[in-house]
């Protein structure tokens, strides 16, 4: 599977309301985008993986996925979203935000 199949796969998996086997296709996804080199594609799968763990309260695992992602830098603003729903997530773990 590539990238992009193991992603739908975990958007139908959370459908479903199966978020651990979601969870495995994301890990799936950033192996797959790191065997690509495809960074764009990482810091998506990245996004995507610390938005399921925060949006569990799993905060600890999710902050290195979202701390990852902020720390992305793409001059054409690809991933501008994944970095600033990422920093706004990392802020609300920090309780700078409210949750």
């Amino acid at each position: 599977m590539n990238v992009q199949e193991h992603l739908q796969r975990a958007r139908e998996l959370l459908a479903r309301g199966q978020p651990e086997l979601a969870e495995s296709a994301l890990s799936d996804a950033i192996d797959a985008s790191v065997a690509q080199e495809d960074l764009v594609l990482l810091t998506r799968a990245r996004f995507a993986l610390g938005e399921l763990l925060f949006q569990q309260e799993r905060d600890d695992e999710a902050m290195p996925y979202l701390l990852a992602v902020v720390r992305t830098e793409r001059v054409d603003g690809s991933v501008d979203h994944e970095v600033k729903a990422s920093a706004r997530m990392l802020r609300q773990i920090r309780g700078i935000e409210p949750r």
